[in-house]
Order: structure tokens, then sequence, then C-alpha cells
């Protein structure tokens, strides 16, 4: 049988770059072990995870693209997408020449998690001095890792297998690094983030973990809310040669959170057929 696919870049404009996604439009009739299959082939994780920030841009950019669910002309839509974190909202403005995908995050609540610091300090190859210690350590399903300078970011070598028992015995499903210093002027967060657990050593833009990560830089003070709206862009996969950029945007009211919503574009690199079992 052969079915209809695209693979798309998300989180950036600029072909081979940002995150690419396997995207299939028409999928229904697929089993779990088909979808799975075509999963593994298209590159991404061996198994099912909860929220894909990525697949999900590149899944509505594919449907706007195709004219799907009415979007044919160019205009603002809403959805709701079932996943196995929930139903989120999503917002596609379409334009003639783009597409902007926003969807909603569920509201993270971060845990400290100091006491992990000389066991991350093993994993990651990194010296006590290099951690932000103006920032704590936390947890909110990944765990986050404030770095002082870019330059660590960027050199950083992580022992994966190390990091996978790590992340395995305490039940958490990746490891995300970070800095406020940035690649490009007008970024506000740099982050790298592992995976190997999922199967996955160095997600190139991870959506999911950058929407926790703006109001972790909020409820921090690093950002400042215009209004009741913060604007934070996320800077990932430079390092590894898949740059890519994540809109987060928080809604708030005073010192709180109460809204997180991620976002960006795509861009459509094959198009094809393939043909399964």
């Amino acid at each position: 049988m052969k079915i209809s696919v695209k693979q798309v870049d998300a989180f950036t404009e600029t072909p081979l770059t940002g995150n690419p996604a396997g995207v299939v439009l028409k999928a229904n009739g697929l089993s779990d072990r088909q979808m799975q299959m075509v999963a593994r082939e298209m590159f991404t994780p061996s198994v099912e995870v909860p929220l894909c920030g990525h697949a999900t841009i590149a899944s509505f950019h594919a449907l706007a693209e195709d004219n799907m669910y009415g979007m044919e002309n160019p205009g603002a839509y809403s959805f709701n997408l079932e996943t196995k974190s929930g139903i989120l909202p999503v917002e596609v403005t379409k334009t003639r020449d783009e597409t902007d995908v926003l969807f909603g995050l569920t509201l993270p609540e971060f845990t400290r998690a100091g006491q992990y610091k000389l066991d991350i300090m093993r994993i990651l190859n990194i010296t006590l001095e290099e951690f932000e210690n103006r920032m704590p350590i936390v947890v909110a399903n990944y765990l986050y890792v404030p770095i002082r300078r870019l330059h660590t970011i960027f050199s950083m070598k992580p022992n994966f297998f190390a990091m996978s028992q790590f992340l395995s015995n305490r039940n958490l499903s990746g490891l995300c690094v970070f800095t406020t210093e940035t690649v490009d002027k007008g970024s506000h967060v740099h982050s790298r983030f592992f995976a190997p657990t999922m199967g996955i050593n160095e997600d190139p833009v991870t959506g999911s973990a950058n929407g926790p990560l703006g109001a972790y830089l909020f409820e921090r003070g690093e950002v400042t809310p215009v209004g009741n709206s913060v604007i934070i862009i996320g800077e990932q996969g430079d390092v590894i040669g898949r740059k890519g950029r994540v809109t987060i945007r928080l809604t708030v009211q005073g010192t709180q959170v109460t809204a997180v919503q991620i976002g960006g574009r795509a861009v459509t690199v094959v198009e094809g057929e393939l043909l399964i079992d």
C-alpha cells in the first residue's frame, strides 16, 4: 500500500534546518503499528511521545499548504488537537506567502532539583563554575539546567549512556540545558535538549521544552511583560547545524503565568509516496 507523505522542517523558514517531521495527511485506516513504522522510517522517535511540538507545527503547516480543513484562503483558523497530553488549542494564521502556527501547552509546575548537580556535572562533562548559579536547576517533566555561557553550551559533550541511565532511574524523559546568552540579538534564550531514553540523543528544536522554559524565565524575572503578554524567542539547533527559532507567548497576571503557547513557521522539503506493509 502506498501513502502520501511529506517531510517538513519545523521552527524555521530555511530548508534543511530546524526540526524535520514526517507528516501523513490522510492516515485514516492505518494501525498503530503501521503509524509507528512510518514514524521510524521518517526519522522521528521510536515511541509515541505525549506531545511533539515540531510535529504539530509541521502538521498544521502541511494541512494549510494543502488547503485542508477549510484553510483554502488566507485568514485565521482555530482547532482543537487531541494529544496524549490532552486537548490543545491551535491557531493557524495563513497568508499568501507563509503560515504561522501557534498552540497552547499545559502550565508547567516546577520543582527545584539542586540535588542533581553532581550527577549533571558527570553526565554533561562540565565543571561547577559553568552553572548559572543565580537560577535554580528545576524539574517540570524535563530537567532544566541553567548554564552561564553560550560557549559552554556549544562545546558541551554529554555522556549519553550515563544520561540515559540517570533519566530512566528518575522517570525523566529529557534534559534541557540553557543560557540567556544568545546567538541572535533579538532572542532571549539558547538551549540544547537531550532525550536518549526516547531514542534521540539530541533533538534539534524542542517546542515542548521551550514553552516551560519561557515560563521559567518569566518567573525568574529574566523577561519583562508588555501588559499581560510576554513574547520570548528561543534558539536551538545551532550547535548541530539545524538552526531553529521558537516563539514562546505567555499570558500573565501579575507574577503568575496563566497560559503558555509556542509557535513558529515551517517549510516542506520532501513530498512523495511511502510504500508500507
